[in-house]
């Protein structure tokens, strides 16, 4: 499977979740499985949107 075409705003996207992440883990929250499902599920409705010609 080829990685989804991401544009500007799926990739802010990430960036903001990561960012929740980054600042849980300042927290000591080590183990944190929801921020993966989040940028997983920004990826997935990447890849089913139909590519621009």
């Amino acid at each position: 499977m080829s990685k989804p075409k991401l544009t500007i705003w799926d990739r802010a996207r990430i960036v903001a979740i990561e960012a929740h992440g980054i600042k849980r883990a300042a927290a000591g929250i080590e183990d944190q499985p929801d921020i993966d499902r989040r940028i997983a599920r920004v990826k997935a409705q990447a890849a089913k949107r139909k590519p621009k010609k």
